[in-house]
């Protein structure tokens, strides 16, 4: 490629604007070098009207899908975006966390960035991907952190709505998500009631078959 292409190439790829604000703070909010450079490839491609997917900031960071999907699951668990959308067609990333947390003056300990403590939230977000046999994309991924801080669902009965909805061979948010407005709606809110609630329920359609059956043989 000649100087004069390379030279046109570099005008046309135009500018993606950073504030110097946040290149001197971005550790003091929790932001690393690698979420960074994240950062700036996201608003890059939303920046010309493209869909920031997971599998084109892998091809140009050099770097496989699945890490790109942790660092953005991490960023939403940071509080640091957000995913906008109404579907995974649709669905953008949004750094408004990030600019308040910076506009507030707020800072994070980088010892609570890197922790390996395994948290009632990872656990959760493991145990899911784990039944859902792939990693949680970033909307999921938001999905369980409002299960958390605005349902304010207990960890507990969040794996016990997994397990029933496994049972039931229903491997999705939104059924899972039911079971547990179903209890919080009920007041159960501990193991012992749910399964008291559910042999309750047994016992009624138990009821209902058996009544009906008898009105088939009497009638």
């Amino acid at each position: 490629m000649t100087l004069e292409k390379r030279l046109q190439q570099y005008i046309q790829a135009g500018n993606t604007g950073v504030s110097n604000d946040l290149l001197l703070h971005y550790q003091d909010v929790g932001l690393d070098n690698d979420d960074l450079a994240l950062y700036m490839q996201v608003e890059r491609i939303q920046g010309r009207g493209d869909q920031a997917t997971p599998a084109a900031i892998a091809q140009v960071m050099h770097t496989t899908e699945k890490i790109v999907i942790t660092r953005l699951q991490s960023l939403i668990r940071r509080d640091l975006m957000q995913v906008v959308g109404g579907s995974i067609q649709t669905e953008t990333y949004d750094f408004t966390p990030l600019y308040e947390k910076l506009l507030d003056g707020q800072t994070t300990q980088r010892s609570e960035i890197v922790s390996d403590g395994k948290s009632a939230r990872r656990e959760i977000m493991q145990t899911l991907e784990a039944e859902f046999g792939r990693p949680l994309s970033p909307m999921e991924m938001q999905t369980v952190g409002h299960w958390f801080d605005q349902d304010h669902f207990e960890p507990v009965m969040m794996l016990l709505a997994i397990q029933e909805a496994v049972a039931n061979n229903a491997r999705s948010l939104r059924y899972i998500e039911t079971i547990l407005a179903n209890w919080q709606r009920d007041n159960i809110t501990t193991p012992q009631a749910a399964q008291v609630s559910k042999q309750r329920r047994r016992g009624v359609t138990l009821t209902i078959l058996l009544i009906n059956y008898l009105k088939i043989i009497l009638y």
